[in-house]
């Protein structure tokens, strides 16, 4: 008995790394390794609420991001989002992405202390890295709005 309990647990033991290799094979069979994406853009004014947003360029780096996570406290409005699609045009990674079109400017005022500003920009170009898997084959992105309606541009990668 003792034996065949020993026997069934070096089954289980040997079986259990088996497949734990081969999931991690196949994740990494569907990234490419330590790559991620830089997208360029160029967003301006386009009235008082809209906002034109054009892509620039798209630079693929060997690459691992450490520590990247969606950044849910981005989310609102007059932030942008952008999200890398699959041929289906479904969602595989998401970036929220502070407003570019606001900078704050620290300087030092006539008195000699330290001042904060903020400034609204008019146009701008911005630029942010996300991971890159192979399955990606779009990158879409827009601005947050309280509007049902969201205009997005659909970058081909």
């Amino acid at each position: 008995m003792k034996h065949i309990f020993l026997l069934l647990l070096a089954v289980f033991t040997i079986s259990t790394s088996v497949f734990a290799q081969n999931n991690s094979l196949n994740q990494q069979a569907n990234k490419v390794t330590d790559s991620m994406i830089f997208l360029t853009y160029h967003i301006k004014k386009s009235g008082d609420t809209f906002f034109e947003i054009n892509h620039v360029k798209t630079v693929l780096a060997k690459g691992r991001i450490k520590g990247f996570h969606e950044e849910k406290e981005l989310m609102k409005t007059g932030n942008l989002t952008c999200e890398l699609l699959d041929e289906e045009l479904q969602v595989i990674e998401t970036r929220y992405i502070k407003n570019p079109m606001e900078k704050i400017i620290e300087f030092v005022n006539d008195s000699g202390n330290l001042e904060k500003r903020l400034i609204s920009l008019d146009r701008t170009d911005f630029a942010f890295r996300m991971p890159y898997n192979k399955s990606v084959k779009y990158a879409r992105i827009y601005v947050i709005t309280n509007s049902d309606t969201t205009n997005y541009i659909i970058t081909k990668l």
